[in-house]
């Protein structure tokens, strides 16, 4: 399997540019190699609309339907599959600093299931209202900050304000509670939160985004009962391509400890709440492609140029704003496509998936309601005890 990678709407770590709100990433894959096999069809594609290399932003919509009748035959020739997975820069400066406050084995005026279970991706809404753009940023600088030692009552100012923002927010009293509980917690003990990091890259949407990628390919392998990858080649990017090496590599050893824990720890990992959505080959990274990465310029390798075409159908695609002359070629691409992000969208859809399975259950019984509001007062009666305010 050949595999080309491609990524758009790169702004580095800056989450706030207007004009690119979102990351997005771009898998080609085949069993033949199109650089090798797509010459011919490539040079008249280069002919028709007088150019040297293809390049989308350059292209623009005339120029690839301009080219569409050739980009039919291509795909029919390599028969690609084509991934594409996004990232919401807004959503990801939420969910670092959901995680660097409400992470429950760092802070245990969190209880297990808010963090642990799906139940996240509703106080991540509760968040998503409160914060406002100059509340993320300070965030955001916290998170990535190597130094974050030294911005100890920077910590405490941010979550000061979060918590008088959340008290004032006009959010159901449970809610309110748990961000609150959270947020004191953090002031009296900020620096056993998870601000700051060594290397601000790694938790760049573009590294984050390339685990989407990992597993793309990995699913791809499996399906095809491959064993590896003949090829994984990635657009040169010079900022980011170290990141997205050392996510690879990451990748594969957190799955290669996956599948080598003990039985009872794999049953765990099996049976965790936010996995219930996902297969056992997908939870274990089965498939994860032991082949390095290849950085390559685009202009040197057709299937670079080719994903980058299909990435900006898929932006446009997903936004609805593809032009109608391109829908035909579209069905065509997107056929077999998988499409998945981080977004609030896509929490909000994970979340009702996760209560519907509740409600298929049935109503729960006395004895059931009864039992969770003890354990709800429990957790009260410990926080109290930690004396946070």
């Amino acid at each position: 399997m050949f595999f080309h990678i491609d990524e758009t709407g790169n702004t580095g770590n800056d989450l706030f540019n207007k004009d690119q709100p979102r990351l997005g990433y771009g898998v080609l894959s085949s069993r033949m190699n199109v650089d090798a096999i797509g010459v011919d069809l490539h040079r008249k594609m280069l002919q028709a609309v007088k150019s040297t290399e293809l390049h989308a932003k350059d292209l623009r919509a005339s120029g690839i339907v301009k080219i569409s009748d050739l980009l039919f035959k291509l795909q029919d020739k390599m028969s690609f599959d084509f991934d594409y997975y996004f990232i919401e820069k807004r959503t990801h400066a939420i969910v670092l600093f959901f995680d660097a406050v409400f992470d429950a084995g760092l802070n245990p005026a969190v209880k297990w299931e808010i963090y642990w279970t799906p139940m996240r991706f509703m106080i991540l809404h509760k968040l998503a209202y409160i914060l406002d753009e100059d509340l993320l940023r300070k965030s955001w600088s916290l998170c990535t900050d190597r130094k974050i030692e030294k911005r100890e009552s920077d910590i405490v100012e941010l979550l000061a304000e979060i918590k008088t923002r959340a008290s004032n927010s006009g959010l159901d009293p449970r809610s309110i509670e748990i961000i609150l509980d959270a947020l004191s917690y953090g002031i009296k003990n900020p620096m056993a939160l998870d601000f700051g990091y060594p290397d601000k890259k790694i938790v760049s949407p573009n590294a984050v985004g390339f685990q989407f990628v990992v597993s793309a390919m990995a699913r791809r392998l499996r399906n095809k009962g491959l064993k590896d990858a003949s090829s994984i080649i990635v657009d040169r990017q010079n900022e980011f391509n170290k990141a997205q090496i050392e996510t690879h590599r990451v990748q594969g050893l957190i799955k290669q400890g996956t599948q080598h824990a003990p039985l009872e720890d794999r049953r765990a990992i099996l049976n965790h709440p936010l996995y219930k959505h996902m297969d056992v080959d997908e939870i274990l990274g089965r498939g994860h492609p032991a082949r390095e990465i290849t950085v390559m310029d685009s202009s040197n390798s057709i299937g670079l140029q080719i994903v980058d075409i299909y990435l900006w159908m898929a932006q446009r695609m997903v936004t609805n704003q593809l032009p109608q002359e391109l829908y035909q070629l579209a069905r065509k691409i997107f056929r077999r496509s998988s499409i998945d992000g981080i977004s609030m969208d896509g929490m909000e859809t994970r979340f009702n998936g996760f209560m519907a399975d509740i409600v298929s259950y049935g109503d729960p019984s006395q004895e059931q309601l009864r039992a969770a509001a003890e354990n709800i007062e429990q957790h009260r009666v410990k926080v109290r005890g930690m004396r946070l305010e």
